[in-house]
C-alpha cells in the first residue's frame, strides 16, 4: 500500500524490521526511486545519511536498505554523544535525535558520570556519590516539570521513555550511596548494564559482568521501554551471561509475568531485533530449522514462547540443530554447515525460550535441550504481602 505525496512515495514495511512502518521514497530526479528515510510506527523519522536506489532485485537493495540503517544509526549515536549537553541544555539536546539513539547516547553518559564518581571518590572526594545522587534527581525533578507542558505526542513519548531510564539509573545510584559502594569493580556496578563508545573500534559496546556485546543499531523508532525492577535487572544478568557462554536463556514461570516482554526489552537495550514465535504441537523439526537457519545469518535474537508444548520427539532433533550453531558461534566461524547447506553466521544470535510449567500439554525438556540453556524463574510478586509491609513500615 503506498500513498503519492508529490514526487515522493511512502511505502509500507511490515514484519521486516523491528519498528519500520514505511520507507520515504524519491523520484524526483528521474533516475529511478531512492530511497531516502525510514519512518517507524509512531511516524518517527530517521533520514538516510545516503540515499539507497530502490531498484531491480527486492532482496538486493532491502539489504542495501537495512546496511544503511545500521550505519545511519550508527553515525547519528556517535553525532549524538559527542554533542551532548554542548550549547544546548540536556531536555533541549533529546529534541535533536530520534529516541532510541538519546537512549543510547544518555546511557553512555550516565556510564561515564558513574566511573568518573568512582575515580573522585578514590582520589579523597568521599561525597562524590550523594552528590551525583543529588543531579539525577535534580535531572528527573527537571524532566518531569517538563513533561507537563504542552508537547507533541511523540516528544511525550520520547521523554517518558528516557524517564523510565532515569528513574532505574537514580535507583542504581542511590543504592550505591545506601550500601557504600566505592569501586568500580565492585559487583554492584560490574552488574549493571554499561555502555561505552570504544575509540579502538570506534563503535558502541555494552558490557555487564564478563560479557560484552556490540550495539545492534535495529532502528526502533518510540516503542518503549519497559520499567526496570530488581527481578528484570536479574534476569537480564542471567541472559547476557548466558549469551557470554554461547548458551540461550530459558524463563519459566506462569503467564502474564513479563518473561517475553523482558528478553524483548533486553533486545532493545541492545538495539538487537527479536522475533517471538509461538510454538505448539505441530511445529516439527524442519520448520524450527528454517527459523534457527534465518536467525543465525541475521544475527536477530529468537524468543520462543511455549517451547515445552512442542513435542519430545521434535525436541531432541532441535537440540542437535541449536548445538551446530553453538558449536560454529565457539569456533568463531562466518559460515558454517546447517541442515545440508552452507549459510553465513552473525554472532549476535541469541535463542530464548519460555515455559509455563505445570500446565497441561506441556512435555519435559530432554537433557540434551536444558544443557543448551540457562534457567531462570519469573514469578509473579506477593501483592498482598508487599502492602502489609509498606503499612507496617508506615506505622498503621
Amino acid at each position: 500500500m503506498s500513498s503519492v505525496i508529490s514526487s515522493r512515495l511512502i511505502v509500507s514495511m511490515t514484519q521486516m524490521y523491528d519498528n519500520v512502518a514505511a520507507l520515504r521514497l524519491n523520484d524526483a530526479l528521474g533516475d529511478g526511486m531512492l530511497a531516502e528515510a525510514m519512518v517507524s510506527a509512531e511516524g518517527e523519522v530517521m533520514e538516510f545519511r545516503q540515499p539507497v536506489p530502490a531498484e531491480g532485485r527486492m532482496e538486493e537493495w532491502m539489504m542495501a536498505v537495512l546496511i544503511m540503517m545500521h550505519l545511519t544509526n550508527r553515525n547519528i549515536t556517535k553525532e549524538a554523544i559527542y554533542t551532548y549537553c554542548i550549547d544546548k541544555s540536556r531536555i533541549d539536546w533529546m529534541l535533536l535525535y530520534q529516541g532510541m539513539v538519546i537512549l543510547a547516547a544518555n546511557q553512555v553518559w550516565w556510564t561515564w558520570e558513574v566511573e568518573d564518581t568512582f575515580r573522585s571518590m578514590k582520589h579523597g572526594e568521599k561525597l562524590a556519590m550523594k552528590n551525583y545522587a543529588r543531579c539525577l534527581h535534580n535531572q528527573i525533578d527537571e524532566l518531569v516539570m517538563h513533561i507537563a507542558q504542552p508537547l507533541s505526542r511523540n516528544d511525550r513519548k520520547k521523554y517518558n521513555t528516557v524517564l523510565i531510564i532515569d528513574v532505574h539509573c537514580r535507583d542504581i545510584v542511590d543504592s550505591f550511596v545506601r550500601d557504600n559502594v566505592t569501586e568500580a569493580r565492585e559487583f554492584e556496578w560490574e552488574s549493571q548494564l554499561r555502555f561505552y563508545w570504544d575509540r579502538d573500534p570506534d563503535d558502541l559496546n555494552i558490557r555487564q559482568c564478563t560479557g560484552t556485546f556490540g550495539y545492534g543499531y535495529e532502528y526502533m523508532g518510540l516503542n518503549g521501554r519497559l520499567v526496570i525492577t530488581p527481578l528484570t535487572d536479574r534476569i537480564y544478568l542471567t541472559l547476557t551471561q548466558a549469551l557470554s557462554m554461547y548458551l540461550g536463556g530459558a524463563s519459566a514461570g506462569p503467564a502474564g509475568t513479563g518473561k517475553t516482554e523482558t528478553t524483548k526489552d533486553l533486545s532493545k537495550a541492545l538495539g538487537i531485533l527479536c522475533v517471538v514465535t509461538n510454538c505448539g504441537e505441530g511445529m516439527d523439526f524442519k520448520v524450527m530449522g528454517k527459523i534457527l537457519s534465518g536467525l543465525a545469518q541475521s544475527g536477530a535474537w529468537g524468543c520462543f514462547d511455549e517451547f515445552n508444548r512442542i513435542e519430545a520427539s521434535v525436541l531432541s532433533v532441535v537440540s542437535s540443530q541449536i548445538q551446530t550453531i553453538r558449536s560454529a558461534l565457539i569456533r568463531g566461524l562466518s559460515r558454517f554447515q546447517f541442515e545440508g547447506c552452507e549459510i553465513s553466521l552473525d554472532a549476535r544470535i541469541g535463542l530464548f525460550i519460555t515455559m509455563n510449567p505445570g500446565y497441561a500439554g506441556r512435555t519435559e525438556l530432554p537433557e540434551s535441550m536444558k544443557a543448551l540453556f540457562r534457567p531462570v524463574v519469573v514469578i509473579l510478586p506477593d501483592l498482598q504481602q508487599i502492602c502489609e509491609i509498606m503499612l507496617f513500615s508506615e506505622g498503621f
